[in-house]
């Protein structure tokens, strides 16, 4: 046996791996804001809520609430979560952690949410790194598009 090595881990290492609870981290730079992550939480650990004015919303994280059971990371179509099995008592009563944070992007003609600041800048950049154009209807409601796409035809005469 190798006197310089110790196969034991310290008491905080050990209540880390048995903790009941999760922690999760969130990648900013590839987050898109979609919130399926809080769709697909059991606990209500992530959840979303307004951050007052401009449509200016919030991704928060509740540690008291993650059973650690990594349906977020999962889901996650950006792979922008992680998740680590850890016990931080002072986190207990804490308040919930803003993640994220990000504008909603309203329909240029109607008004309604269409998505994310972060989600239409990622389409965007997609796009120019394509080499295509940006089509009008980007910023535009899925019913609005509709409708878009129908002023562009000529009424069929008869």
């Amino acid at each position: 046996m190798d006197k310089g090595k110790s196969n034991s881990i310290s008491r905080r290492e050990f209540l880390n791996m048995a903790s009941p609870l999760g922690k999760v981290t969130l990648d900013n730079s590839k987050c898109t804001g979609c919130s399926l992550c809080v769709l697909e939480c059991p606990t209500g650990a992530l959840d979303v809520s307004p951050a007052g004015e401009n449509d200016t919303y919030q991704l928060v994280f509740k540690h008291s609430l993650c059973l650690a059971c990594s349906l977020c990371v999962e889901i996650c179509p950006e792979k922008c979560l992680s998740l680590e099995r850890v016990l931080e008592l002072d986190k207990l009563s804490a308040p919930a952690v803003v993640i994220f944070e990000d504008t909603v992007v309203r329909c240029a003609e109607c008004g309604e949410p269409v998505g994310s600041r972060a989600m239409v800048d990622g389409i965007t950049a997609r796009l120019i790194a394509a080499g295509q154009s940006l089509p009008a209807e980007l910023e535009l409601c899925p019913s609005c598009k509709v409708k878009a796409q129908f002023k562009s035809w000529e009424p069929i005469v008869g």
